[in-house]
């Protein structure tokens, strides 16, 4: 009797383990086949595992493609929640933005190419990343504007220019930068241009 506690909590250690490495192997997959390439067959043979323990860890495909979302958005909203500031400045916002946009390039520009064939759950969890940059940049505007830094811009509009900005940059990463980083080649310009667009 004493020993079970100890069991159920191998268990969930190798239950959360193998979790882990199913949706590991789906980030992988999915950066370098997309969505539509990425199989659920596929995920188990990669981790080893067999097919059905994938079902075991979600329910469905589709709960697997939300849960890749969901981490990706994960990622990256812990990057922005690590600014040094409870009030950041909208350059300290896009600066975080972009490294985590340049840590996920190919991930998130996966998702934003495949967004209108995702599972609801996968696009709700990708409006709702979109919605957090978009609290932040709104928040610093509604800041800089007080202060005078920038234009009379609704703070809605602005947000979203950034966003539709960096989103059509990621979804046409080849045009802009074949073979490399966009975030890394274009980034700093195009924050330059925002804040120049919202600026005094």
């Amino acid at each position: 009797m004493i020993a079970l506690p100890a069991v159920a909590s191998q268990r969930s250690r190798q239950r959360e383990a193998t979790r882990r490495q199913l949706l590991e192997a789906g980030l992988r997959m999915v950066a370098t086949e997309g969505f539509a390439g990425t199989s659920t067959a596929a995920i188990a043979q990669a981790t080893g595992k067999a097919h059905g323990t994938v079902f075991l860890h979600f329910r469905t495909r589709d709960a697997l493609v939300a849960e890749i979302v969901a981490e990706i958005g994960r990622s990256m909203s812990d990057r922005l929640a690590a600014l040094e500031t409870a009030t950041p400045t909208l350059r300290e916002v896009i600066d975080a933005h972009l490294t985590a946009l340049a840590e996920h390039e190919v991930l998130y520009a996966r998702v934003l190419a495949e967004a209108s064939t995702l599972p609801p759950a996968a696009r709700a969890r990708l409006f709702a990343l979109q919605s957090a940059i978009a609290s932040r940049l709104r928040a610093a505007h509604a800041r800089a504007r007080t202060a005078g830094e920038v234009r009379a811009l609704d703070a809605v509009v602005a947000a979203n220019l950034w966003i539709a900005l960096t989103n059509h940059y990621l979804m046409n990463r080849d045009l802009f930068a074949p073979g490399e980083s966009v975030v890394a080649k274009c980034g700093a310009d195009l924050a330059a241009q925002w804040l120049a667009l919202v600026s005094t």
